[in-house]
């Protein structure tokens, strides 16, 4: 594969995903480490720091792309930018005010699933940067490792901000957090059909493109 030079704007988004995944990686990692030697209730100390500071970096990457790209605003904008808004509320709104919660079960879950998942997405831009395209293992990765994470970080994220309802004592602020448990199910749906709509637009397309290409031998398409 050949890599392409690169202007500013590219520099920056490719330089944006590296520094990302490797945070990402690192974290990961740490997790590893420290959940068979400490326990899921002792995690939170030497993990939710460096995790919740990471988590603001999808929100750093959204602001950015925006200004570099102007004002071209898509559903994936959209899709992108209120994910990233969910990771950093439920870091620093929810987990943050009331740390116990961090000792439960669903917070190692929640750490690898959004781990695993910016690992794979980040890597997956940069080389998409660099190189103008990507390795198949990797494109095949990155439209269908959603079928697992959503749904880990999804439910590990319900079950936190549940948690965290035992500790809140003002009216208005529990009857938030109860209506956004509510919002879970209709909000969750959509955004599932969002990446269901997505892998059929430009993955399911480009597979379809090269298998035809096989059959009449012809030039296969480039995996995007």
């Amino acid at each position: 594969m050949a890599l392409y030079p690169l202007n500013r704007k590219q520099k920056l988004i490719f330089y944006y995903n590296m520094v990302s995944m490797t945070l990402w990686f690192c974290c990961f990692m740490r997790l590893l480490i420290l959940l068979p030697l400490v326990g899921r209730k002792f995690l939170p100390a030497g993990i939710a720091d460096f995790f919740h500071v990471v988590s603001v970096f999808p929100l750093v990457g959204v602001v950015l792309i925006s200004m570099l790209n102007g004002s071209v605003y898509s559903w994936d904008t959209f899709w992108a930018l209120l994910d990233a808004l969910r990771m950093v509320w439920l870091c620093y709104g929810v987990i943050f005010p009331h740390p116990k919660i961090a000792k439960h079960t669903s917070y190692s879950f929640l750490i690898s699933s959004w781990c695993i998942l910016k690992f794979i997405d980040t890597g997956y831009h940069a080389f998409k940067t660099k190189t103008r395209t990507s390795p198949l293992w990797l494109f095949w990765l990155h439209h269908h490792h959603f079928f697992v994470t959503f749904f880990a970080s999804c439910i590990s994220e319900m079950i936190l901000i549940f948690l965290s309802l035992k500790f809140i004592t003002n009216y208005w602020h529990d009857l938030l957090i109860r209506g956004c448990i509510l919002a879970y199910v209709p909000v969750g749906y959509f955004f599932f059909g969002h990446l269901l709509n997505r892998k059929a637009t430009k993955y399911n397309t480009v597979i379809e493109k090269r298998n035809r290409g096989r059959v009449l031998n012809q030039e296969l398409p480039r995996v995007q």
